[in-house]
């Protein structure tokens, strides 16, 4: 007979990452409006956690003022041409966590010194990714997403 611990975790992991629902979205919405990016350059590498592994990793490419960043599913390769030049940031946070960060809850301070988010590289250039969010709608437009129903998504 199976535990109900183990038959919890076997449900967790079916369950899809909130990552791989809302990156896309980000993507979408500063392909939109791209002078939302505003001046902000650099790479962006989240490494998202499940349960304190990393489950999957995205990666958000600035690399132009007012221009959409190029969101991939999985870290852009540091050699391409584009990345080389950045400031590189990895942030590592639990995928529960990540609706939070995005929408302005769990700030990148708040989240670092609560141990909820690592960040590695430069720290004031994650807090102004933080500040694109808010700038671009995030906050407003996150909600709302999570607020439709799923068969739309």
């Amino acid at each position: 007979m199976q535990s109900p611990y183990a038959s919890r975790c076997q449900n967790d992991q079916r369950k899809p990452l909130t990552s791989s629902i809302l990156f896309p979205e980000i993507s979408k919405r500063f392909t939109e409006n791209p002078t939302a990016a505003g001046s902000l350059l650099g790479l962006f590498i989240f490494s998202i956690l499940r349960r304190g592994k990393i489950s999957d990793e995205w990666s958000l490419l600035f690399s132009a003022r007012n221009k959409a960043p190029e969101v991939h599913h999985q870290a852009v390769p540091l050699l391409s041409q584009k990345a080389r030049k950045l400031p590189i940031v990895v942030i590592e946070i639990e995928d529960r966590d990540l609706v939070k960060y995005i929408t302005g809850g769990l700030t990148g301070l708040k989240g670092v010194t609560s141990g909820k988010i690592k960040i590695a590289g430069d720290v004031d250039l994650a807090l102004r990714l933080e500040d694109t969010f808010v700038n671009a709608g995030g906050i407003e437009q996150t909600l709302e997403f999570l607020r439709r129903p799923r068969s739309k998504l």
